[in-house]
């Protein structure tokens, strides 16, 4: 690598105590198609929105592996995947090796891991026009998170889960977080047979003995955390049994909750895989989020500012929240309501309410007697290399009101509502309400 790490720090890492660095990949699913968060969609793929204003969602990950010692990283990508590659280019910033799986299409949650784990060994389907180039891993276990998962599920747990993983035999084991009861129809859930209770975050582990998939009547509500960690053995077998990723395919199988869980548990007609990979879980405690709705997005900003999810910003630390540099602002004159984000290159007016929870990314100007919280404003210049306008100056007029709503850019010149405003193709500011989700089928 040209960054040149001392041999401490990586011997430092889990995996290179357990001597086991080089036989760990990550897979991270990053090439969803994200329908429920547009229209900021349109302007970056949902992994890179910014936590905090500054640090895309994705990035977490990255950091994560590489404390763990798990430099060989790859990422499917579908939607604006130029832009998650300008982000992390090849990897050497953060002390990776990134690579990426193109898919014109999506080829699902199953689809996204085979390819990325044997690259142009992996099955090619008559009807895909892309298939990696790249060769196969070598090694014996992957791990597969979720690009749009943000959890503290750090080096720590991944450690443990490996240990885990390997002490019972598992072909794959997943992380499985209680939700609430009444959102059972939402979440993928799972039953443990006669899971034993262990110290510490991760809770409880115990074999899987069934899977189901959104169901309100489910008799757990232990949810599937998309966090994965699977053997190289097994995922050969799924890669042969893998369908183009659309329901009306002849027997399809391309997706792990859908498919592949029920298919190891013998409810899935015409495979005949159940009992000869052992399917694990362990209970995780600790908080996590599925950034599947706009709303979500809102919370998961919240718990970061209450030091519910660690992900360390590069701003000054303050009691009341973050500053960046270069902020122009009377702190006599404007009223902060913790916790609150001020980015880099920031102009305050006076008379200014700011918070709670309020996130303003880099280079807004705030107009006199603006309100803003519970909202979050996507920086003119953020980490996450956001493109969300070509147009506006990136300012909130004065005696204008926002509240629980997102903001991608360009001028805000009335009050917003539970909405998200951003700027289309044609420079015209757009507002919408914050659960809109344009018509056709999710992906």
């Amino acid at each position: 690598m040209p960054i040149n790490f001392d041999s401490s720090f990586w011997e430092s890492s889990w995996s290179a105590k357990r001597g086991v660095r080089r036989d760990i990949k990550a897979t991270i699913l990053a090439a969803g198609l994200g329908r429920r968060m547009e229209p900021l969609t349109a302007h970056l793929p949902k992994p890179l929105f910014p936590l905090g204003g500054k640090v895309p969602m994705l990035e977490v990950w990255v950091r994560r592996l590489v404390e763990s010692g798990i430099t060989d990283i790859s990422m499917n990508l579908c939607v604006l995947s130029d832009t998650i590659k300008r982000h992390f280019q090849d990897g050497a910033k953060f002390g990776a090796e990134i690579s990426y799986i193109d898919e014109a299409t999506p080829s699902g949650t199953l689809g996204g891991v085979c390819k990325q784990a044997f690259g142009v060994e992996a099955k090619r389907l008559a009807t895909e026009q892309d298939h990696p180039a790249r060769g196969a891993f070598k090694g014996s276990t992957l791990i597969a998170p979720g690009g749009d998962i943000v959890t503290d599920f750090g080096a720590e747990h991944l450690e443990e889960m490996y240990d885990v993983h390997k002490r019972v035999g598992a072909a794959l084991t997943m992380a499985l977080v209680p939700v609430p009861w009444e959102r059972r129809k939402d979440f993928g859930t799972v039953v443990l047979d006669n899971p034993q209770d262990r110290a510490g975050a991760i809770s409880k582990s115990g074999r899987i003995i069934e899977f189901v998939e959104k169901d309100p009547n489910s008799p757990s509500n232990l949810n599937n955390a998309s966090i994965y960690m699977m053997e190289t053995e097994l995922l050969k077998t799924l890669d042969e049994l893998r369908t183009e990723a659309r329901p009306d395919a002849p027997h399809p199988f391309y997706d792990f909750g859908k498919h592949v869980f029920p298919a190891l548990l013998g409810r899935l007609p015409g495979t005949s895989i159940s009992g000869k990979f052992p399917l694990w879980g362990i209970q995780y405690d600790g908080n996590w989020f599925d950034v599947g709705q706009k709303r979500d997005y809102l919370k998961v900003n919240e718990y970061l500012l209450d030091n519910k999810i660690d992900v360390p910003l590069p701003y000054e630390n303050l009691a009341w929240g973050y500053l960046g540099t270069g902020v122009e602002i009377d702190f006599s004159k404007v009223t902060v309501v913790p916790p609150v984000v001020i980015g880099n290159n920031c102009i305050v007016a006076d008379g200014a309410t700011l918070g709670p929870y309020a996130v303003i990314g880099d280079g807004w100007r705030i107009g006199r007697d603006v309100r803003l919280h519970h909202s979050v404003l996507w920086g003119r210049d953020s980490g996450a290399a956001v493109e969300a306008t070509g147009a506006g100056g990136y300012e909130i007029r004065g005696g204008v009101t926002i509240e629980h709503s997102i903001v991608a850019g360009g001028d805000v010149l009335g009050d917003l509502r539970e909405q998200t405003s951003d700027v289309d193709a044609d420079g015209q500011t757009r507002v919408l309400p914050i659960d809109y989700v344009p018509e056709g089928p999710r992906a």
